[in-house]
This record gives structure tokens, C-alpha cells and sequence, in this order.
């Protein structure tokens, strides 16, 4: 059954940006119900609102209708997750005070369960002591997404534009899924390394960083303190307000790893370090008309297994990306490691692996073994964590 999201939009200049929003969660399969105050059907017709959502949408709490049911209580129980996008200053204040003028703020009387609220205004505004404390009050009881910083509509620069529509649409998400990982600390190591040849050539791999992307998410949504030491990736996601550390070579991964290793419950290692690097690297650029033959490799440092001689009490899962006699590997750099879990998958196969939405694993352990069908990779994500969960729980 589609779950139902009522969209509040007050009449704030980043109006506008509720329209990509509304547009996303319909196309995301939800059913969304799109109520405005009466100084927001000024800024945008609502007939614009009706199109997106493909639903009536509200604006006067005495507008007769066919409905015998009371419109703002009818609203508030229908409401599976209240979004109230954007939300001014003058609104804000008055839900902190429980009044109720509006459709908007007697829907938010009447709705009994947690809302996801988007402050956006000038950054006076916004950094007033009052609407602060009245953002301290909102946030015990209902999620309040920070505002992003940059140019705003006035021309001043500062804290009080509109997050991205991904961020908001992550954390309606986010608010349907069970916070089983709450209060656990996560650190991923993701992405390939590099290692320079010279400064325009360097030796690297077609690791591309989705799987550590989608455990990154997947451990956010479900509410845990996440982290990601990256190297090179083909995408992140920081606009979902992941934290991440960028790295470069072995070297600056393993020493951020190992930086904030003791603070960690949990360390998920889907990177891709390099397993060599230049033993001779140049400082400037190798000519075509030099010999190349003469680059000499040696060992990089082993950053899961250097990091795991510091385990304490964290449980550690490692990868292992292979083209052949895949489990076999897979249990002996487990066991050589010193890792709790391992995550095997076979990269020779064109449809899944490096680069894919998609992948199948086996998911081992000392005293057993889970096998996935072919997954998207946000889903085998799901799998891996569920796997650590029965173990440490």
C-alpha cells in the first residue's frame, strides 16, 4: 500500500524548490496530498501543485467540499509522514506556540505523529536568538533539516537556503525505516586508492564506490552515526549529510581509518586499495621518448589487516572482489585478517560488480555463510548490515 505524504508549503521565496520535491515523491510511487497557506497560493498558483501530486490540493480551512469529514482532522490521521517544505519563520513560531490560523497549523495540531520540518529564510532571520530557540523546542519533538549556506534570494550570503530536494526526499525515506542501528557508530572505508607514477599518470582501479555508497545510506537511514573514508569514487553522498573524509593512497587511508577506528562499533572495508605502488615515482612528468620499463613496484601497506590488529571490541567486515576460486580466497583473507565477516563477490562477471547497481555476494562468517540472489546493490547493503546486526546483537 503507497504510503501517504502530506507536503505543507508555506510562503517562503524557495516555494519553487517544493515543486522538484513533490514531483520526486510522486514518481518515487507515493501518494502525495499538498496543503498551502493562503500567502503561498500568492507566490505559486496552486493549479501547479494539483498537476505535480495529481491531487486536490488544500488552502482554506472553510472550503466546502463533497467530503462530510472534517478537512484538517480527515488530513492530519491520512498522513503516513508530514513534511512541512518550506517552512517560514512566522510559521515556525506559531506551531512552537500551537497556534492554529491556517489549515497548515491546525493540520499540525491535529497530526499526532513526528514531521520533518525544512526552515528556510534570510540568515538574519534564521540565526535570530528567537527563531533558534524555537528550533531547539521544535527539534524534541519532530526532525528539523538545517538549512544550506550560500547566496540567498535577497542577495545576503549565509545559513538559510533551501536543502537540496535529495536531502529532504532521503529523509522521508529515511522516516519509514527502523532505526535498529541507532546509536551504533560506523566507519566505511570506500573507493579505489591511488598510487602516482608521476603528477599526470598513477596506478588505480575500476573500483567505483557504489557498494560503500549504499552501506553508507542504507546504515544512515536505519540510525547510525556513519562515516566514510573515501579515495576515488564515481559518485558520493553527501548531499544525504553523510560524512565524508577523502583519501588519496594507502597510506592516507589507513591513517584516517586508523584515526577514528577507536571511536567505532563497526568497520565495513568495501574500499578498493591498491595492492602496489611506485617504488621509483617521478617527480615530473615521464616523456614518450623515456623507458617506461623501468617503474618498479613493491608492496603497499595491507590497511584491513593493519587496522585490525588495533580491534578491540569492533566487529570488522571485509571484501573480498575475486575472478576465481572466489569462497576459497575469501575465507583465507578472512582468517589471515583477523576479520569478523567477510563479503565475497565475483568481479569477472560482466552484470554485476565493478561499476553495477547491481551484485551477487556470499556473506561469510566463522560458523556460517548467507548466499544472495542477484541484488541491487542498495539491497544486498540491507543484507550485510542485517548479517552484522544478528551477529552483535
Amino acid at each position: 500500500m503507497k504510503k501517504n505524504i502530506l507536503v505543507g508549503v508555506t510562503s517562503g521565496i524557495a516555494i519553487y524548490k517544493s515543486l522538484d520535491l513533490v514531483s520526486m515523491l510522486v514518481k518515487a510511487g507515493y501518494e502525495v496530498n499538498v496543503v498551502m497557506t493562503e500567502n503561498a497560493t500568492k507566490l505559486i498558483n496552486p493549479l501547479i501543485f494539483e498537476t505535480m501530486s495529481q491531487n486536490k490540493v488544500y488552502s482554506d480551512v472553510y472550503e466546502r467540499d463533497m467530503d462530510s469529514e472534517v478537512k484538517h482532522i480527515k488530513l492530519a490521521k491520512n498522513a503516513d509522514c508530514f513534511v512541512i517544505a518550506p517552512l517560514t519563520a512566522n510559521t515556525m513560531a506559531k506551531i512552537v506556540h500551537g497556534i492554529a490560523d491556517n489549515l497548515i497549523t491546525n493540520i499540525v495540531l491535529a497530526h499526532t505523529k513526528k514531521m520533518i520540518l525544512v526552515p528556510s529564510m534570510n540568515v538574519n532571520m534564521y540565526e535570530n536568538p528567537v527563531t533558534q530557540k524555537n528550533i531547539e523546542a521544535l527539534k524534541e519533538r519532530h526532525i528539523v533539516l538545517s538549512p544550506d549556506y550560500g547566496r540567498l534570494a535577497c542577495g545576503d550570503y549565509g545559513k538559510g537556503k533551501f536543502p537540496t530536494t535529495e536531502k529532504i526526499f532521503e529523509e522521508i525515506e529515511s522516516y519509514f525505516v527502523k532505526k535498529d542501528l541507532l546509536g551504533k557508530k560506523i566507519l566505511i572505508g570506500n573507493g579505489a586508492t591511488v598510487e602516482d607514477i608521476d603528477p599526470v599518470r598513477y596506478i588505480s582501479n575500476y573500483s567505483s564506490g557504489k557498494m560503500g555508497n549504499e552501506l553508507a545510506l542504507c546504515a544512515k537511514r536505519r540510525g547510525a552515526d556513519v562515516k566514510v573514508v573515501c579515495g576515488k569514487v564515481n559518485s558520493d553522498y553527501r548531499k544525504f549529510g553523510i560524512e565524508y573524509i577523502d583519501v588519496k593512497t594507502n597510506e592516507d587511508m589507513y591513517n584516517s581509518l586508523k584515526e577514528n577506528f577507536d571511536e567505532a562499533d563497526i568497520l565495513i572495508m568495501p574500499a578498493a586499495p591498491v595492492d602496489f605502488k611506485v617504488k621509483n615515482k617521478k617527480d615530473f612528468k615521464i616523456k614518450k621518448t623515456e623507458n617506461f620499463e623501468n617503474i618498479e613496484l613493491e608492496n603497499n601497506i595491507d590497511i584491513l589487516k593493519s587496522i585490525s590488529d588495533y580491534k578491540k571490541s569492533q566487529f570488522v567486515v571485509g571484501f573480498a572482489a575475486e575472478t576465481n576460486a572466489v569462497r576459497d580466497y575469501a575465507i583465507s583473507k578472512m582468517n589471515n585478517k583477523n576479520l569478523d565477516m567477510i563479503v565475497a563477490n565475483d568481479v569477472s562477471l560482466k552484470d554485476r560488480g565493478f561499476g553495477s547497481d547491481f551484485n551477487k555476494v556470499n556473506i561469510i562468517t566463522k560458523d556460517g555463510e548467507i548466499e544472495t540472489e542477484v541484488l541491487t546493490k542498495r539491497e544486498i547493503a540491507d543484507k550485510i548490515l542485517d548479517a552484522i546486526l544478528e551477529k552483535i546483537c
